[in-house]
Formats: structure tokens, C-alpha cells, sequence
């Protein structure tokens, strides 16, 4: 490999298998410490199926719930929150003439948050998957791992780690808001919030 391949793996790891899984789990605890309701759906889940002991990859289909939140968190706050594809010849998408060559971008945060695919769509609300939603949606009105032959290689892999880690700290932590601290998006490379988000947290039990 040459010093620059070397270099263009090292940032896909970095990028693709970091900072995507740490913006998303950021979002959700974001979301589901706005959404308290939510968060102790979620708690109560992974207490009764997992008591005291530590999930594992044969818990997730007993996670439902915690797998919706997953589901929604990557609708609202996708981390690749747009991406682009180049035209192979001369086309026309909904009068738009696009000539061969021309780049063209798709934006998650845009159409994730379309009324057309979604009821209220700026709400939170995991259990708007719960009937199957995702095997009735049009193809890529919900995209957070992109699509096409260049889709995301380990879409599959963020949703069981996200899970798993949800699984893992919600029974111990309880996750409240610094009400001094605005979140606001930060759109860079990845979806992330600027300045962080900053929070306090409480072991569950404790006073």
C-alpha cells in the first residue's frame, strides 16, 4: 500500500467506526434525556430482561424497545447527515437536468425529517417503528447508513453496539441536562454537537 492508502484506511477506521457510533450514542442519550418518558421505557426494558447482568448479543432480540430509540435517534440525528454520488451519464431527476459528472448530494437530515415519510416528524418517537415502518417506507426516505453499492460495509455492526451500550449504562446512570448549556449542531464532517453536550449524571439508586 502506498503511504496515502495507508492513510485513507486509517481515517475510515477512525471515522467510520468511532466518530459515527460516538456522535449517535451522543445524540441518543441528548434525546432521551429530552424525552424522560422514553428513557425510563428504555430502563425498565433492560432491567426486566437483563435483571443485574451485563447484555449480550443474544439480548437483542429481547430489546425491542431499546433498538427503536436507536432506530430514531439515527432519524433525527443522523451523524452522516448528507453524502454525495457523481452522475454516470446525463439524466433528469424531477425536471432537474443533472449532466454526466456532476456530483450530486442527499441529505439524511432533510429527508429524515420529510412529512411525507413521517408523522410529526420533529418528534421523538421510537415507537413510530414498532409496525414495521421500515419495510414500508420508500427506498431511501430513511438513510442513515447511505445506500447503493457504496453503502456504509458495517451498517449492521453501529445498531448492535449502539444497543448494547444503551443496555449497558441506562440501568446504571440516569442522564440530566446542564439547563446552562445550549446544544447546538454543528455540521462538520459528522453530525456532532458543538462545544459537546454536557450533562450530569446520577447512579441509579442513589441520592
Amino acid at each position: 500500500m502506498t503511504d496515502q492508502q495507508v492513510r485513507d484506511e486509517v481515517m475510515t477506521l477512525l471515522l467510520a467506526g468511532h466518530d459515527t457510533t460516538a456522535n449517535a450514542l451522543s445524540w441518543t442519550w441528548y434525546l432521551l434525556a429530552t424525552n424522560p418518558l422514553a428513557a425510563e421505557r428504555l430502563t425498565a426494558e433492560v432491567q426486566t430482561v437483563l435483571g443485574d447482568r451485563s447484555p449480550s448479543v443474544a439480548d437483542l432480540p429481547r430489546l425491542p424497545y431499546t433498538e427503536r430509540v436507536v432506530w430514531e435517534s439515527l432519524r433525527l440525528y443522523p451523524p452522516v447527515y448528507g453524502f454525495g454520488r457523481e452522475a454516470v451519464q446525463d439524466t433528469e431527476v424531477m425536471g432537474y437536468r443533472i449532466p454526466k459528472g456532476w456530483n450530486v448530494i442527499m441529505c439524511q437530515w432533510v429527508v429524515h425529517r420529510d412529512a411525507r415519510f413521517f408523522s410529526n416528524p420533529e418528534r421523538f418517537d421510537p415507537d413510530r417503528w414498532a409496525d414495521g415502518l421500515a419495510q414500508k417506507l420508500p427506498r431511501y426516505a430513511y438513510f442513515p447508513f447511505g445506500g447503493g453499492p457504496r453503502q456504509c460495509i458495517g451498517n449492521g455492526f453501529p445498531l448492535m453496539e449502539a444497543v448494547l451500550a444503551l443496555a449497558t449504562v441506562a440501568p446504571a446512570y440516569e442522564f440530566t441536562l446542564d439547563p446552562a448549556h445550549p446544544v447546538v449542531v454543528n455540521p462538520a464532517v459528522t453530525l456532532r454537537p458543538r462545544a459537546g453536550i454536557r450533562c450530569r449524571l446520577r447512579r441509579r439508586g442513589s441520592r
